[in-house]
């Protein structure tokens, strides 16, 4: 099946919000605080890392990191949830965190796992005035932040940088529509396997409830058919880390 295109709808939405967003903000009142020189090192490095922003300007990369604060989290700690207001950029500097909605009745559904070198609900930070969804840590997380004013104001002197974001959230909705597919069209084997395919090694798993929700199933299954593929020689894992996968057994019964 050929890969999905982002609509040019999804592409001039998310201009638009990129433009409402710059509009909301004047962020030239404010001056650079004074930052530890390992954190504003640290800081440069991931960005430097991670996509948007490892494109942009060194120029830009130096003010955002002058801005950067690190923050740890403890697993099933929560980094923001619905309703609450956008006011700071989060990047993974390692860990993981889950993003999530909940649904009727209480039921779960995870829309992703941002690791390392991501950011989490950047188009939130793009365009939103409050969070629309749970993001919270699977594993103890370090995280670089950013204040929302510093990006508005390293997007409008940077156009390199404004393309970049453009292009990481067209990415990102083409994601979600290829997990919409596999939820719709896929059984819960092929979307196990796409997932492990999907992921960089060594890769520690989220529990089996919390890889449930992602695959829109219940954690017995996934339970099950992970140790068929444990049991095929399809995977390798030491505790609960993926150590080494038959790519192309995998990719056979996606």
């Amino acid at each position: 099946m050929p890969t999905p295109r982002p609509e040019p709808v999804l592409l001039l939405l998310a201009l638009l919000g990129l433009n409402r967003f710059c509009q909301r903000f004047n962020p030239s009142s404010y001056d650079p605080p004074l930052c530890q020189h390992g954190v504003v090192s640290d800081a440069l490095s991931l960005l430097r890392r991670t996509p948007p922003f490892s494109e942009a300007a060194p120029g830009t990369l130096a003010a955002l990191a002058g801005q950067a604060t690190p923050l740890t989290l403890a697993r099933g700690q929560h980094l923001f949830r619905v309703g609450d207001p956008v006011d700071t950029v989060f990047i993974v500097a390692q860990g993981s965190v889950r993003v999530y909605v909940v649904g009727g009745g209480g039921r779960e559904l995870t829309l992703r796992l941002d690791g390392a070198h991501q950011p989490v609900e950047l188009a939130a930070a793009l365009g939103g005035q409050e969070q629309t969804t749970h993001a919270q840590a699977l594993a103890p997380t370090t995280l670089l932040t950013l204040p929302v004013w510093a990006l508005t104001r390293e997007v409008q002197r940077d156009p390199v940088l404004a393309a970049s974001a453009l292009r990481h959230l067209a990415r990102r909705a083409a994601d979600s529509q290829r997990r919409l597919e596999a939820l719709v069209l896929s059984g819960v084997g092929e979307r196990l396997c796409a997932y492990l395919l999907a992921c960089a090694l060594p890769h520690p798993l989220p529990t089996n409830s919390e890889l449930a929700a992602l695959l829109g199933t219940v954690p017995e299954l996934v339970s099950r058919k992970l140790g068929e593929l444990y049991r095929l020689g399809l995977i390798e894992w030491h505790g609960r880390t993926v150590t080494g996968l038959d790519r192309a057994g995998l990719t056979e019964r996606t």
